[in-house]
Parts: structure tokens; sequence; C-alpha cells
């Protein structure tokens, strides 16, 4: 008799007969254990009391295999097992046998592989069935004899193309024709690639389709029942994401209530831990019961309580999207009971039969003892996976046997005087047929060839079986009475009391149709930033939202130009302008759809005049009137997403998919400049002022996060602004300016600027009255503008020739997915598309990889964006120079293995295309052609590969593909660009999570992202307050020791360097004064940039620390420094420039004019300078020599804006090189940012939602 057993006779007699039931359920299934099984247990036991060793076992089976090469995979293993340590769950032997390995594995590459790959097979044969024919027909067989049913579910290669999709398909009908084969699970996404949820419609067709082929299959080889009828083979549509539940659902009635398939028993998976699956169930039912009306067969649903929780935990968070499942294990164990309770009923199973997948003894015993009360006798299977607690699989059948003998009611009465004996032998008795047995195993099966692929189940198994609440991790070592057993006892009781009053609502509520956005949002309000989440597009109210955006927006042949007028000021100007026209992309033979008037040269210079003089006075406003403006424009941007969506697709081409994460970027922006600037405010004394006048200058591709993101950028600063869209997007220029307008923002304040290419955009772009500018585009159009005014702030994200390496360690499925996205979003015209895949020798002479790379590829959809099933959309406009060059020639050993293809009615939609063989130094290797062409490299090496990418001239973002840390550690310390991402797609660079902007020619000015802390800050003229940020130091470094003992000596009365300029100098006191003061100045600089550095500068930063996602901001050193002087700098302007150029560890050289002497030039001469300066090399040249070596320097420092010659200027413009020429100020956190680059990595280290060591 168990602890607990006294306050069973409170429960209810429902639940009475329940935990008697489990107990003598567990008990037997404890007597039934072979030993095997107990070995079996015990490693399991190991397993759970050494966690690390789950992450070891993961790693081992994710990472060890990924290469074909013996040597590699040894190497891996090696690695591993060094790294973390033998598992402590190996039994001894086994044990041994690693040490033995690690001593002389590599000696034998090919033996040991071969060895451990075969042990690991084996291994996993419990989990996950070899289907090579002779073995699974055996295992079949075995199962039939033992009265059990299997449901084989096909594991294998991911489905990212339509090839494998039909291949998958013919495997499916394959089983189905398999005469030892009765039941198969599917999903919808095995069948159908690149699923949608916003193409639902032309998607649902599809799996409808699809899935008729393989019901008419099942219809065709029918399986002998033992009632003498042939019926159908059973096909069982599976699901784990929540993402396919609607889609999963609809093409399963849908395709059901097609008349041919009217006598057919299909199956269809929910999941309890979704809180709306009993809405899912109560819906089945319905439509079951009239599918039955009319004559039609009963369906099956198959209860599970949740498989792909991680994954659903991990979108979430970075979609900043609610979870759509269950806070608590409560929670989903009470809608387990509820669904469980509801299906049981006689009416309702009558309808759709019940299959409960579940290893929990009180889950089963309470659906035993409910089918009982329900007097159910058919249409209730158990399901359990198979080589899970097998000994609980076999008490559990002898029970089925033994009901036939004794009722439920007499096992729970008669349990204490006639108990079944733990040893008594098992029950051969009565044994029901295979088709009739109440018991299936779910039986997931794989190839030799496609293992490796079936790791991702292998990990969710591992990740479910060490669940501390699920049974099954206590089912290795549990016994009734134990704490174990009342835990879960309890557990089960408590979820039981809960099951009516948990909730069903859906977790995701969002309707952008029915939004209403509460005045107290955004950062103003509450004083934190949080990324804006995109549009879920799962939500059927979502769904409508689209189509109701494409009704409104979509050209036809009535719609009407729509005209939009210039203004100038806040004065419309009236008089006859001439006009740009706007045609959809989409379709070229539709009629305009705005036509925006253009400004004059006239209207160029009024509008700056405008701008300087600042009417509106907007910069006399405070940060904080600002912010709470720019928090409205935030909330307009809000509400015009639709219209913007619309605009983007009717003139840029843009699909809904691409636009709107783009509109929750720019809502990012606009609420987080203003907050950055707000918290530089109040974490230092600084005192920030507008510059003037910033010109806005953004590129089309991005035709409303970047224009968005400059405008306020400036006007959060307090700069008036110029806002000069790119001419192939005015419309959406006007509609963005409208939003900050409409928010109180005045005309005046922000002027939109419509002028074309020639004379109107180089007056505005060089005028002297423009103080700064903020450009996005093209490298040789940010160069020209440095042409045409050599001295200009300009501040300009440009162009990349972005690169993916692949190594042989990359897992090839994930890969494929990540280039898809990376190289073809919105047409290969973002500024961040991969454009270079470099693949590994092994990777690149890959066959099975290629063919599954350009499968995905030539499955993308490509056409109108109005037709929600494309994935891809037209170019802008026709294809350019470079662009034309890449896709109709081929140099020495190129190849196509995607021919280009453009559409015959529509020169500007072309489909994707792709490059074999591209040589180092080659045109494609060099340009960046800005569409829809990838151009695939092969290296020898990882090490070859990085300095494939790093060989062109540009640093935008860069990708690797590889599951070895010490190939990651080895590519981001060399990799040459501002955005790294480790396995994942390198495009869609979000607010502070992943700050814009890149190296090289792929950012010119001072290199500060967009979207980093730093850059609104640039946009402000700073002056000093009352004391710089300082604090506790981890670290002592020579220049802390150096600032302090300057600071005792001068505290003495007898200081050394008083005395040096005194006498060996012969200073004045006056000057002798203005040293002390001048060394007092950087001393507290110097411990102002040491704090900072440590604080701010020099580890990584993770501003969201999101589940399997790093998102790292960290500062690299500027390269070689060059400090130049000038006769009117001050001895703090000199010091502090040297100073923190090497507390940012860069190459310091400080130039000095050939004729200079001042206080600077002496006191470095001099032993105080020689201590600062040990490193420090010295140069004396003319301005003309110094310009004529910009190339080897890589930032010049001048104290001072007026102090730059001109020559100077032009010499950097020509080379895209930033002058850095602010003040130099006492603060740190301010002055260090001119000598470091910012660099941001975003690593998704999570598998398959396993977090592996990093699991908290």
């Amino acid at each position: 008799m168990s602890s607990s057993t006294h306050k069973k006779t409170e429960l209810p007699e429902i639940l009475r007969k329940t935990m008697v039931l489990a107990e003598n359920l567990q008990n037997r299934a404890n007597a039934l254990r072979t030993k095997e099984e107990l070995a079996q247990q015990h490693m399991m036991r190991n397993l759970l009391n050494h966690p690390s060793d789950k992450t070891v076992l993961m790693h081992l089976v994710d990472q060890s295999f990924r290469s074909e090469n013996p040597h590699r995979v040894i190497d891996q293993f090696r690695y591993l097992l060094e790294h973390h340590g033998i598992p402590h769950f190996f039994p001894q032997t086994e044990q041994w046998l690693l040490k033995i390995f690690l001593k002389l594995g590599n000696m034998v590459p090919q033996i040991s592989h071969s060895q451990i790959w075969r042990k690991i097979r084996e291994d996993a044969r419990r989990t996950i069935l070899p289907e090579e024919a002779a073995f699974l027909q055996a295992h079949l067989k075995k199962r039939q004899a033992e009265g059990v049913q299997v449901n084989l579910n096909h594991l294998g290669e991911a489905v990212l193309g339509d090839g494998e999709a039909k291949n998958r398909l013919k495997h499916y009908g394959g089983s189905l024709r398999n005469p030892d084969i009765h039941t198969i699970s599917i999903k919808i996404s095995n069948i159908v690639a690149q699923l949608h949820p916003l193409a639902f419609d032309s998607e649902l067709s599809l799996i409808c389709e699809r899935l008729s082929e393989l019901y008419r299959t099942a219809l065709d080889n029918p399986v002998l029942h033992s009632d003498g009828k042939k019926r159908a083979k059973f096909v069982n549509l599976d699901m784990e994401a929540y993402h396919d539940l609607d889609l999963t659902m609809s093409a399963f009635m849908r395709t059901l209530d097609q008349p041919e398939f009217k006598d057919l028993e299909a199956g269809i998976v929910l999941q309890a831990y979704l809180p709306d699956s009993f809405l899912r169930q109560q819906e089945l039912v319905e439509w079951a019961k009239k599918r039955i009306k009319k004559g039609g067969s009963p369906v099956k649903m198959r209860l599970v309580k949740g498989a792909n929780l991680a994954m659903e935990a991990l979108e979430a968070e970075i979609q900043s999207w609610p979870l759509v499942v269950y806070d608590s294990k409560i929670e989903t164990d009470a809608n387990f009971k509820r669904m469980l309770e509801f299906g049981l009923r006689p009416e309702n199973i009558a309808a759709v039969h019940f299959g409960l997948a579940s290893h929990n003894l009180f889950d089963l015993a309470y659906t035993l003892v409910l089918a009982e009360e329900n007097d159910i006798s058919k249409g209730l299977v158990f399901e359990m996976l198979e080589g899970m607690a097998d000994h609980m699989r076999r008490a559990l059948q002898e029970k089925f046997q033994i009901r036939q003998e004794l009722e439920i009611t007499d096992i729970v009465e008669n349990k204490a005087e006639n108990p079944i004996p733990e040893n008594q032998p098992q029950t051969t008795n009565h044994q029901p047929s295979v088709q009739n047995s109440k018991l299936l195993l779910y039986t997931p099966v794989t190839s030799k060839s496609h293992f490796i692929s079936a790791i991702a189940y292998l990990i969710r198994r591992l990740d479910e079986n060490t669940n501390p609440d699920n049974f099954l991790r206590h089912s290795f070592d549990i016994s009734v009475g134990s704490d174990e057993w009342l835990f879960l006892e309890k557990q089960f009781l408590d979820a039981w009391q809960m099951k009516e009053a948990v909730s069903s609502e859906p977790r995701r509520q969002q309707n952008r149709a029915k939004e209403i956005f509460s005045e107290n949002l955004g950062t103003l309000a509450e004083s934190i930033f949080r990324n804006e989440p995109d549009t879920d597009w799962v939500l059927p109210g979502n769904r409508k939202w689209a189509k109701e955006i494409r009704n409104k927006w979509q050209p036809t042949e009535k719609t009407k130009t729509k005209n939009i007028p210039l203004f100038i000021g806040n004065t419309e100007i009236k008089t006859k302008r001439k006009q740009k026209e706007f045609i959809d992309p989409s379709q070229p033979k539709m009629s305009k759809v705005f036509s925006v008037a253009l400004a004059t040269i006239t209207d160029v210079n009024k509008a700056v005049k405008i701008a300087k003089d600042d009417p509106a006075q907007w910069r006399e406003t405070t940060l904080a009137e600002r912010h709470k403006i720019l928090g409205k424009v935030a909330q307009n941007l809000r509400k015009k997403r639709g219209d913007l969506i619309g605009i983007s697709a009717a003139v840029c081409g843009k699909t809904f998919y691409e636009t709107d994460p783009e509109i929750s970027e720019a809502i990012d922006f606009v609420e987080y400049y203003p907050y950055s600037l707000s918290l530089l405010k109040n974490q230092t004394s600084l005192k920030l002022f507008p510059l003037g006048v910033v010109l806005v200058i953004p590129p089309w591709n991005f035709p409303v996060a970047i224009p968005t993101g400059g405008v306020a950028a400036g006007l959060a600063s307090g700069n008036t602004v110029l806002f000069k869209p790119s001419p192939l997007a005015f419309p959406l220029g006007a509609e963005i300016a409208q939003c900050f307008w409409d928010a109180g923002i005045p005309h005046e304040a922000l002027q939109l600027v419509t002028c074309e290419d020639g004379e109107p955009i180089q007056t505005l772009s060089g005028h002297p009255d423009v103080n700064a500018i903020i450009f996005t585009g093209g490298t040789k159009t940010a160069l020209s503008l440095l042409e045409k005014r050599p001295d200009a702030e300009l501040s300009a994200e440009t162009g990349g020739k972005n690169a993916t390496i692949v190594t042989a360690m990359a897992d090839r499925d994930q890969t494929v997915e990540h280039v898809l996205h990376s190289a073809f979003s919105h047409s290969g015209q973002k500024c961040s598309a991969t454009s270079l895949l470099v693949l590994e020798k092994e990777v690149f002479e890959d066959v099975t990889f290629r063919k599954q790379l350009l499968d995905a590829i030539q499955t993308l959809k490509v056409g109108s964006v109005w037709d929600f099933a494309n994935k891809m959309g037209p170019l802008i406009r026709e294809p350019l120079e470079d662009l034309q060059t890449g896709l109709k020639t081929l140099d020495v050993g190129e190849s196509w293995a995607l021919p280009p293809k453009c559409d015959k009615n529509n020169p500007k939609l072309w489909h994707p295309s792709v490059k074999w063989g591209v040589r180092r130094g080659s045109f494609s290797h060099q340009t960046e052609f800005f569409g829809p062409l990838l151009s695939v490299m092969k290296a020898d090496s990882l090490e070859d590969a990085i300095e494939i990418v790093n060989g062109t001239d540009y640093g935008l973002t860069s990708g690797l593909e590889s599951l070895d840390p010490r190939e990651q550690k080895i590519w981001s310390e060399k990799i040459e660009a501002g955005n790294l991402y480790i396995n994942r797609v390198t495009t869609g660079a979000i607010v502070l999570r992943q700050p814009f902007g890149g190296m090289g020619l792929s950012a010119i000015g001072a290199g500060i992202k967009a979207g980093s802390p730093n850059y609104a800050v640039q946009f402000c003229r700073i002056e000093e307050g009352n004391k710089p940020t300082q604090g506790l130091l981890r670290e002592e470094s020579p220049l802390h020791l150096l600032a302090r003992n300057w600071q005792t000596d001068l505290m003495s009365n007898t200081s050394r360097i008083t005395n040096y300029y005194t006498n060996s100098v012969g200073s004045t006191k006056k000057e002798i004064a203005e040293i002390r003061l001048e060394l007092h100045k950087t001393i507290q600089a110097i411990y102002s940039c040491l704090y900072q550095y440590e604080r701010e500068f020099s580890g990584e930063q993770d501003f969201f620390r999101l589940r399997g996602q790093d998102n790292l901001l960290r500062y690299l050193p500027i390269g070689k420094v060059t400090v130049r002087l000038h006769p009117d700098d001050g001895l703090f302007d000199s010091l502090i420039r040297i100073a923190a150029a090497l507390i940012a560890k860069c190459e310091v050289e400080v130039s000095l004019p050939s004729d200079l002497k001042n206080l600077s030039s002496e006191f470095l001469a001099g032993p105080e300078g020689k201590r600062l300066c040990g490193s420090v090399n010295f140069c004396t040249e003319s301005d003309k020599e110094l310009s004529g070596r910009l190339t080897e320097i890589d930032r010049v420092r001048y104290a001072h804006p007026d102090r730059v010659p001109q020559k100077i200027h032009q010499a950097a413009a020509k080379l895209g090189r930033h002058i850095s020429r602010h003040v130099p100020l006492t603060e740190g956190r301010i002055e260090m940012l001119r000598y470091l680059r910012e660099q941001s990595l975003s690593v998704d280290y999570h598998r398959y939602g396993n977090l592996g060591e990093r699991e908290v």
C-alpha cells in the first residue's frame, strides 16, 4: 500500500479507480523489464544525474558525422570528447574504449569512423528504425505477431524544394503499397515545399491535391481485417509547428470532403499544449458528425501533449510574439484531460475515433477507466513511441488481454485480495488481430543515407525524455510510492482539478485590421526599448487584412492616378512642375499609379534656406519634446502599416512578406533614436545640440525602414531635415513624410524634396549649408557625393559583395534553407543579400547538396507580388549594366547551374539564376549585382574561403555555416565585415539587435551602425558637462598608472613635471599653469576612456539575450590611426587623441608638420611624452606628403574641423576614407568612438530548439 493510499478515499470514484490501476500497471511494468532494459535504464539514470552528458551526447551525434571525410569525423569526435569529457552514462567498458580511442583513434580514422558510426546507428535503433527492407520487414512481422499496430514516420532530409517533396510523396506511396505497412504518418511540409501562410489558398489547393494522391493509394491497397473485410490503409496527418495548424486542419477536412474519400478513415494530430487545440477538436468533431450524417466514415484524432515546445518558445522570443503554448506543464496536462474527456464521449468517439498518445501511466489508466465508464468498446487506440519505455507498453498490452476476463472495477475492488502477480508470465490467450489492436507504436524510420537528417528527431526525443516534468524522465527508475511516483501522482490530480478552468483561447490574437494602440505604447512611456513585432501571417485575421490591402492598392484599369504635389516649407508649389510617373513593376502594361511633382534647382535652394533658417524653431525644442512627437510618428506608422505595404508593392514591387518587417524596423528606428539619446544624456553630463541641417538620401530597395531611420535620427538630434527619397520610391517617401507631419513635425523642420538625379540633387548634396548627409546606396554614388563636397560630414552605408561560407561541418539541409532566403529575398536586391556562396571542396563536390540547393531555388515562385503564392517579385527596374553582364556572360571555368530566365511579358521579372565554378578575382567574384544571381565558388579550406571573401573591397555582411565551434571562432576573428551571421540567414538586421553597417567600401564615414546606441549622437554637436563618467577599473594598465602618476605628481609641492618645464624648457608661470590645467583635463579623460573601454567597448554586448540566438555588438580597433597635430592644438587635444587610440588598441602614429613648435610638440618630446608614446611612431611631414599615403592609414584624427586642409579632404574623398575631426572630449563614452569600429555578430546557437550547454 502506498503512502498516499489513505487520501484516495477522498477522491472521486473515477480517480480512485485510476490511481489503483496506475499502480497496478507500474508494478507490472517493473516486473516485465528485461536485462537489456534494466541496463538501458541504468544508463539513462546516469544521464539524468549528469545533465552535461546530454549536451555531449547531442553534440557527438549532431556534429561528428557532418563531413564524409573520416579524418574530419574523428577529429570532431576527439575534440568534443576532449572539450566536454567522456560522458558518465556510457557503460564502463565503453568509457575505456573511448579513452583508447582518444589515444589511438586518429591513427586509423577509417576504422574508428566506421565503428563509431555503426555503434551510433545500433544504439539509435530503439527509437529510429533502419529503413533497409530486410530489417524493417522483420521488425514489422515481429510487431504483428505481438498484436501491435505500427505507424511508420519516414525521416529524411529537409523538404526544401518541390523535387524533394515529390520524391517524398512517391516514397509515401511506396510504403502504402507495401503489404507489411498498414499505417503511415506524414506532414504537409513533407509533401509541399516552402509553405507560407499568406499564400494560404494556393498552398491549400496543392496540399489537397497531393494528399488526395496518398488517400487514393491507401484505398487501392486495402488491408484484410479479422472480420473478413478489407479496409483502406491508414494515413495519419501529423504536425509539429503551430504555423502549420490551420493549413493542416483545412487540408484534412477539405480533402476528405471529396466524394471519393467518403468511406476512407484517416487521421490527424492535435497537440494539447496549444490552448486553441480544444476549439479545433470541437470543430473537427462537428465536421465529422456532419460527414457521418452524409453517409461517410469516421475519422481519427491522435492526441499528444506537444512535440515542438523548444522551437515554439524560440520563435516567440525572436519574433516578439506571444508564446503559442501554455505557460505551464499543469495547464497542458489539464487541457489534455479536457480533450480526452471530450473525445471519449460516446457521441463524439463515434464520429472521431481517438488515439491517446502518452506514456504517462496515470493518463493511460484514466483513459481505460473513462472508456469503461462510457462503455466504449471500439474507436479507442493507445499510442506509444517505439523504443521508449517498452516495458510499459507490454504491461498495457497485457491489460487489454486480461480485460476480456476481468472488468476494471473487479481489478480495483479485488486488488488487495487478488493482485496480478509481478512475476506472472505474459498472457498469450485471446490475442487480437493486429488490425483491431488497441495498441499502436509510433515508429520513426530512416535510411542509412538519411540518418544524419534524422538527428532533429533524436534531439527532440532526448529533450522530451529528460524534461523534469515529463513522465518518461522518471519511468527509467520509478516504483509505486516513491517520491517520484508521488510527484507524478500529484501532478496528475492537480491537472485533473484544473481541466475545466484552463483557457482555450488562442495565445496569439494579433489582428492588424482591428488593432487599437495604447497611448502608453513606446519608449517614452515604458522607458524600455522593445522591437516591434512583425505581422503573424498564420492568423486568419491578418490574412484577411492582407487581401484588403491588395484590394485597395493593386492597380487596375480603373485605377486613378494619385498626384503628389511639391511642398517647399509649408507652401504647396502650384506652378507647373515636371512630373515623374510610376507604374506597377508587377503589371508594366497597367496605367500609371502615381505622379509626383519634381523640384527644380530654385526649389532646392529655397528648401535649404528654410532648413537653415528654421522658422518653426525645431532646433530649439528639447529632447523630451522631440521624443514625445516621434512617439506619435511611431503610432502613425503602426496605423499606416497596411498602406505602406500596398504602396511598396505598387511602386517598388516588394512582396508583402518583405515590406512588413521593414515597417516594424521603421517603427523601431523612430522609437529607439530619441530613447538612445535620452540614455546617453542620463548616463553622462554631456550637452547635446543639433548640428543644423541634415540631408537624408535613402535607397529604393528598403523604401520604408531606411528613409524613416535617417529622418528619425536627424530629427531626434534636433536638426532640420531635408528628405530626398530615391526617385524610384518617391510615393513612399511622401507617405512616410506624412506620418511625421501628422504627428506634429513642422513642414519647415522636415521637407520632402523630390528631385531626380542631375543638377538639382548635385545642388542639394553639395550645398554648403547642409551640415551632414545620411546616405544609403551604391559605393560609387557615395564617392561622387564626397567628390562634389569633400569636407561633407557624410554617414554612408553602401554596397557589399556579401558571401556565405559553407564548410564540411555545416548542417547542409539548414544551409540550403538559409541561402535560399539570404540570396533571393526581394529578388536579391538587398544590400545585405548573399551573392557569393563559397563552398569548401567537399561541399562543392557533394552532388546531393547541389541537387538539393538547386531544387530549392527552382521551387521559388516568381511573379506578381499581388499573387501571394509568389515569393519573388519583379526587379524595380530592368537590370543595370553590371547585373546585365553577370546574367549574360560566363568567365573561364564558370557554368550555369541555373541559367538566367526573364519573363517574356515583363522585362523586370527575372527568375533566380546560379553561376557555378566562379574563380577568384573574376568579375562575378568582385562585383555587386543587386539582383537574383548567386555565384558559387570552391575553397580548399575555411582559411582559403576567408581569403576569398576578404579578397573584395567590401565588407558589409558575411555568413558562415558550420557546427564546429573552432571554425566559428576562426571565422569570426578573421572575416572582415560589419555584420556577421553564423548558422542563420544573412539578411534582416533589426534595430539594436543587429545594428547594421559595414567595413571597407561598404561604409563611408565614421562607420557607426544604423540602429546602434551611437548612431543618432553623431548628428549632435556635443559640449562637455561637469565631469566625465568614471568608475572602478577591473584591470591595471600602463596608461592608468601613467595618469595616476601624473595626478600624484601634480599634487606634489616638488612636481617633476613642473620642475622640468621650469628648469629645462624655461616655461613661464602662465605656460606652466596651462600645462597643469591641460594635464588635469587629460588625466580625467584617460580615466573616463579606460572606464568606458572596460564597461562599454572591450567586451561583447547582447541587449536582448534571446533564447537560442546570440546578438552581440562588439567594438574593434579601427586599425592604424594617425593623430595629426596642428599649431592651434592644445596639449589636451593632442594627448587624449593619442591616449584614447592606444586604449582602443590601435596602431598609433603622430604626424607633425615640419615647422610645428608648440606646447604639444614640446611635451611629446619630453620625458612624460615619451612615457605616453612608448609604442607610438612619429612622422614629420607636410600635408601633401600625408595626403599621399592615406592608402596605408585607416583613420586620420584631427582636433577640429577647421584644422583639416582641403587637400586632405580631397585625397580622403577619392579613397572613401573618413577624416575624424570632432573636438576631443574628456567623456570617454564619446571620445572612444573615434578609434573603434562596430561589428555585429548574430549566432543561432540552438539545435532544433535545444540549447545544449546554454540550457538554463
